[in-house]
Formats: C-alpha cells, structure tokens, sequence
C-alpha cells in the first residue's frame, strides 16, 4: 500500500512541478533549459515523496518503516513476559461468563490452565456474520504479556503452528466450577498429567 502511495504521490508531483516549470519557459526555449526542468522536476518529485511516505528517522532512498520505538511499558518493567512451548490442548466451555478454560499440555509435561474473557479475542469467531477469523491462540509456541502488579494479560504473542482443541468439553457443572475456581489464569500445574485430567473430565461429564 505505502509503495503505491509513493507512486502515485511521485508522478503527481512530477507532473505539477514540470508543468510549472515548462509553463515559465519561453515558446523558443533550447532543449538545455527543457532538461533541466525535467531533472529539476524528478529531484524535486523525489525528495516531496520522501517526505510525505517515509517516517522521520528514514533513510532517504529507503521507503521501508522506521523502526517502532520500544513498547514504555516494558521498558519501566511495567509487563512480564513468560514463554511457553505446547504440545496439546483441552477446552471446556464457560458456564457463567467466566471465559472459555484452557488445559494446555506443555513440552515438559506440565499443564497450564488459562482461563478468562480475553481469550475469545483468539478464537475463532464471526464478524456481522460475514467475516469468519479463524483461531490464532494456543499455538505450539507463545509468550504471554501480564501486568507486573495486577497480573491480568495484556496481550498473547503466538507464533509456529496454531493448535485445535483435542476436545471441546461442556460447561463445568456448579460443584466442578467451585473446584476449578481454586485454579488462577496462568496456573502451572503438576501435580497431574494432562491425560489424568482429560480423562478426570470425561468421566465427571459422562455421570
């Protein structure tokens, strides 16, 4: 988009500043005084597009971004990162609004829980009913952004291969929910495998 801009704001000016130039001319001018009014335009059409285009601090041949300054957030140590490596995942839908639930099995067989609204802005979903988006998170690798002090997420960073759920199980029942509730978003937990924990589920939903 920013290269067609460039060109279309390149031969705009082109055309302005030599149809100018030419009008100044007399009828009898030599072709010398016709060149320099084209160089003149060229030069001049050049520099206005790189002005207009490239952001401050661009290299003016260059009509690739500037770079992006620092989040100053991170900078103050105001976030905190944590990476994570996925192999696999289970989902059981919310119940009260609480946000869909995550167990994800992670590289080194532990199991994370994540759980909260904000994860329906990854899933998929459907936009006026038009515009499907498909999945973006859990993928096989990730980094979750929180608040150093409140510890909600600011934002999930995915990258390789988006995950599907293994299975999409109902909505936690009104004695399941209050042990889950023992559970914070961004729980790691060892204490049981993912397999036990699926299986846990299955069964407790099979009653």
């Amino acid at each position: 988009m920013r290269l067609l801009i460039a060109a279309l704001s390149f031969f705009i000016s082109f055309f302005l500043i030599t149809s100018a130039f030419m009008a100044l001319l007399p009828a009898a001018a030599p072709q010398w005084q016709t060149n320099v009014g084209i160089l003149l335009g060229f030069s001049l059409s050049l520099f206005t597009t790189n002005k207009l285009v490239n952001a401050p601090g661009t290299k003016f041949w260059s009509l690739a971004r500037a770079p992006e300054p620092a989040e100053q957030p991170e900078q103050e140590g105001l976030l905190v990162s944590m990476a994570y490596r996925a192999t696999r995942y289970f989902q059981v839908e919310e119940s009260q609004e609480e946000g869909p639930h995550y167990f994800i099995e992670l590289h080194d067989g532990s199991v994370l829980y994540m759980n909260g609204r904000y994860l329906a802005a990854f899933g998929p979903r459907k936009f006026l009913n038009l515009i499907n988006y498909s999945r973006k998170f859990p993928c096989t690798e990730f980094v979750v952004i929180r608040d150093r002090y409140d510890d909600c997420v600011v934002d999930i960073r995915c990258s390789d291969s988006v995950l599907e759920p293994e299975i999409v199980m109902p909505p936690f029942e009104e004695h399941d929910l209050q042990g889950v509730m023992t559970l914070q978003d961004g729980d790691i937990i060892t204490s049981r495998t993912y397999e036990e924990m699926k299986a846990s589920r299955s069964r407790e939903r099979s009653r």
